[in-house]
């Protein structure tokens, strides 16, 4: 029998749909990765895409961008970013230079107000935000679950330290880091990377979410996700496990097989503020969260992505992260109502990442 459930927090509807489960195509794979002769994104192959924005060493301090004669960088980098090939706006550095010019009185200031136009009956954005590709390894990895202790921490602090400088250059309203992890999850290139995109509006979709945590906070002095967590955490039934600053736990309406969440358990502190040891158990819970998924389920495409307010509204709001696996689609009916159908119960999905 069908279970009907709705998440306060997304404001979706999900059909726990468990009779579904034995269908014999449910979880085929359907890995089609690009194969490359050249990796852009290993280590000696620095040439292959545009300029380093950032690099870390393995110790998480910042390094120079040397360059040799054959247009390779320094070696010793463990995280690198750089700016999104293709995108149409350029890098977050080059918004923080010209945010200084502006600031200076210099020509080419931002034009931030230009970011909503009219295009016949159709508003469209003129102020395209920019992105970013954040490499974790020089190493040759299909995956979060194959970085080192070190690796990991690095990181997650190029994460923070990219978000915030994008929060700074005072142009993106929202900022969005995910990870496509294989072909079915999105991703074009074997090696693992994040991106992060800076939007300049802010859909109706995320206004909604802060809109009912806002309400929640206004009428019970705490966050809408910390009154879930609270719940969840004395039913017992879908967490996974707790740690100091962290909670993993399957949400009650998943829309997808093994959908997981991880949740602070402290909202007064967004991820751009969090301290190093706050950052580094999230890294590492990350990296189990993966490799419980990848063993339930036999290494699957996935991916994740950090669920925030907009820049200047976190202080109200709870963020968490979320991961799911590509075991399935979206088909007709999830597609015409936004109504998700979930073949595995998210009780049975915890029980099972559990253990």
């Amino acid at each position: 029998m069908s279970d009907l459930r709705f998440d306060p927090v997304s404001g979706h509807w999900t059909v726990i749909a468990g009779n579904r489960n034995n269908r014999p195509v449910e979880f085929l794979s359907a890995e089609r990765v690009r194969k490359r002769l050249i990796c852009p994104f290993c280590g000696g192959n620095e040439q292959e895409t545009p300029p380093t924005n950032i690099m870390y060493a393995s110790d998480g301090s910042q390094v120079d961008s040397n360059v040799d004669e054959h247009g390779n960088e320094n070696e010793g980098w463990s995280t690198r970013v750089v700016s999104n090939k293709y995108a149409a706006f350029g890098s977050i550095d080059s918004l923080v230079e010209r945010k200084q010019d502006a600031e200076e009185g210099q020509d080419n200031p931002l034009e931030v107000g230009a970011g909503k136009v009219a295009h016949g009956p159709y508003i469209r954005s003129a102020l395209p935000g920019p992105q970013e590709l954040i490499i974790p390894s020089r190493r040759h990895i299909s995956s979060v679950s194959s970085l080192y202790d070190n690796e990991l921490k690095v990181l997650f602090r190029a994460n923070q330290d990219r978000l915030n400088t994008l929060r700074d250059c005072n142009v993106a309203k929202h900022a969005m880091l995910f990870m496509n992890c294989r072909s079915e999850a999105g991703a074009s290139l074997e090696h693992i990377h994040l991106q992060l995109i800076g939007s300049p509006v802010i859909s109706d979709h995320l206004k909604n979410r802060v809109e009912r945590n806002r309400l929640h906070l206004d009428s019970h002095k705490e966050t809408l996700m910390s009154a879930l967590l609270k719940w969840e955490i004395a039913k017992k039934t879908r967490i996974i496990y707790q740690a100091k600053y962290f909670t993993v736990v399957c949400p009650y309406a998943s829309r997808f097989p093994f959908q997981v969440w991880i949740v602070p358990n402290d909202p007064s502190v967004s991820f751009l503020e969090i301290d190093e040891d706050v950052r580094d158990e999230l890294a590492y819970m990350s990296r189990d969260v993966i490799r419980r998924l990848e063993e339930a389920l036999d290494n699957p495409s996935y991916n994740f992505l950090m669920h925030m307010a907009p820049f200047g509204q976190m202080a109200a709001d709870h963020w968490y992260m979320e991961f799911f696996p590509r075991t399935t689609r979206a088909a007709g009916f999830e597609l015409g109502t936004d109504v998700w159908v979930n073949p595995i119960a998210p009780e049975l999905a915890a029980k099972r990442l559990r253990s």
